[in-house]
């Protein structure tokens, strides 16, 4: 299906590939078949109801996200913004570590040099997605290609969900759907969450060499940042740790919720900064909400 569906054609859909009839999908899921079907047809459930269909259609955490998304609507998202000189400065420093920040929807906003050094032709105003799409030199950097770019299509898909009606996911969707290859990779319905730790081998396009690189996705989510912080380094090579620069969000204003849930995690007060210590010391949390260690 091309797009965001509403919820209930995607358990519609969930259901046709489990091979379950309407019937045996509503006594798993403790429903009667009438209500099943007028949420097929666009009824809107309660969380409970959501919960139950989720069960017994056996969603992994990924699609059950997914799901509650298409039911529920998206959360408040961040305005877009733009990185400033101090941004681009930590990047810099990250070298020759790999920086970049990208968006949900696989904007590039802003990379360093050792991102230019192995992502050849990935520049800021470029998109992660179109770039592996329709540009060539992708296929010869990304060394397992297929399978980078169908897990960065099922990665879109829950991201094209959570930012709602949004003008610039349905550009970038429409134009990879013009792509044979990736248009036959979303017919897959296929959904992915985010992969906070993960490895890509790249390809140098002049020698050929080949590097494994280990590669974080970082957000910090008491900032104003709309973008997160991608960090990669080759897998021989120790990881720095790093901090990224935070721009703080007034106290008086509530947080945004980019995660289900985080709007209830306790507030915990931060230790001073030594006088001496240049570095940024809010704690930097991964996507899932975790503080890293160090």
């Amino acid at each position: 299906m091309d797009g965001v569906p509403t919820f209930g054609e995607y358990i519609r859909q969930r259901r046709t590939t489990a091979n379950l009839t309407r019937p045996q999908l509503a006594w798993l899921a403790n429903l009667s078949v009438p209500y099943l079907t007028k949420i097929e047809g666009g009824a809107n459930p309660s969380r409970r109801v959501i919960e139950s269909l989720g069960t017994a259609l056996k969603l992994p955490p990924a699609e059950f996200e997914y799901a509650l998304v298409l039911a529920e609507g998206p959360l408040p998202r961040v305005e877009a913004d733009h990185p400033t000189p101090a941004d681009q400065e930590y990047l810099d420093l990250l070298n020759p570590a790999i920086g970049a920040y990208i968006t949900e929807l696989y904007d590039i906003v802003a990379v360093n040099a050792a991102h230019q050094e192995f992502f050849r032709e990935l520049e800021p105003g470029t998109n992660y997605l179109e770039w592996l799409i329709f540009n060539p030199i992708a296929r010869t950097v990304m060394v397992n290609w297929d399978a980078e770019t169908r897990m960065a299509a099922s990665r879109f898909r829950l991201q094209l969900a959570r930012s709602g009606e949004n003008e610039r996911g349905a550009q970038i969707l429409g134009k990879c759907l013009t792509d044979s290859d990736f248009a036959l990779m979303w017919r897959s319905d296929a959904v992915a969450s985010e992969r906070l730790h993960l490895v890509k081998l790249v390809r140098d396009p002049q020698t050929l060499s080949i590097t494994e690189l280990r590669i974080n996705m970082w957000r910090t989510q008491s900032t104003l940042q709309s973008w997160m912080l991608v960090l990669g380094t080759p897998v021989d090579q120790p990881a720095a740790v790093t901090r990224p620069v935070v721009r703080q969000r007034p106290e008086t204003s509530s947080p945004i919720n980019t995660i289900r849930g985080e709007e209830n995690r306790p507030v915990t007060s931060e230790p001073t900064a030594q006088a001496n210590d240049p570095t940024p010391t809010k704690p930097l949390q991964q996507i899932n909400g975790n503080l890293l260690d160090g």
